[in-house]
């Protein structure tokens, strides 16, 4: 038997007999939730049982509704669950950070995000920018693998080497270049004091950004960063970025906003 039949069989169990619509729509929704990453078509219709042709037609409509999200990796979810709900867990972090990431996207004129990391991946909650929206294309809801975005590396850069790992491991995605490379990108970012730096230069979507964690009593409870299609002048955008993540974790009533853990080293 395969992990997908197994991962099935367990999705399954004590679900009872499921034939309409909206009860197979549920089992490919539960499917995806439950995985730890990008599922492909076979994958979706050997876990929950149902015909590939109607698997397909199910996951085209749901993409096509933005409950579902699709490209060339597979399926996950999309972001009009996680803004609806997915997500809200995360109201009082929103509220907390809302009026801050006005302020830090006035002050630099780029766009703010705010997020926060499940399963080895980033999701954005929040997001501001007057003028600045169209060159950053990002919007409410938007994944990205953690080590991939400025918002993931301050984030895990808060963690111990074994949480790291544990976060990519369970995110299911082949990353390019080693781990050991991650954790030197992560040391990087802890002796900037937690500033997660992105150079747009380098890469060929030409948006470069700067995050950092928002620490809470227990650790990293999201991230703060802003983006822009361009250069980003770090030495001045740097603290401003830094400042709104203390001034977001003091929101959330923790003191200084500093949290009680440090860095590791």
């Amino acid at each position: 038997m395969t992990d997908a039949q197994q991962f099935g069989d367990a999705l399954r169990d004590g679900a009872g007999p499921r034939s309409g619509v909206l009860e197979r729509v549920t089992l490919i929704m539960d499917c995806l939730g439950e995985a730890p990453g990008h599922l492909v078509l076979e994958d979706v219709a050997a876990i929950t049982g149902l015909a590939r042709s109607t698997t397909f037609r199910l996951l085209r409509k749901l993409s096509d509704l933005g409950w579902v999200s699709h490209d060339a990796e597979g399926y996950v979810l999309g972001p009009r669950l996680a803004y609806r709900g997915v997500l809200s867990d995360f109201d009082g972090l929103r509220a907390a950070a809302s009026p801050v990431l006005a302020e830090l996207a006035a002050a630099t004129g780029f766009v703010a995000h705010l997020g926060i990391m499940h399963r080895g991946f980033v999701d954005y909650v929040d997001r501001t920018g007057t003028g600045a929206q169209s060159s950053v294309p990002t919007r409410i809801g938007t994944r990205i693998f953690a080590p991939e975005s400025t918002s993931g590396m301050a984030i895990l850069a808060w963690m111990d080497p074994e949480e790291v790992d544990a976060a990519i491991e369970h995110a299911g995605v082949n990353r390019t270049g080693s781990r050991e490379e991650l954790h030197r990108e992560l040391a990087a970012v802890r002796r900037r004091g937690g500033l997660a730096c992105r150079d747009g230069s380098r890469h060929a979507s030409g948006v470069s950004s700067v995050g950092a964690a928002i620490i809470g009593p227990g650790g990293p409870v999201g991230a703060v960063s802003v983006a822009h299609r361009g250069a980003i002048p770090e030495q001045v955008t740097g603290p401003l970025v830094l400042r709104a993540a203390e001034a977001i974790g003091a929101g959330l009533g923790n003191g200084t906003g500093n949290g009680t853990r440090s860095l590791p080293r």
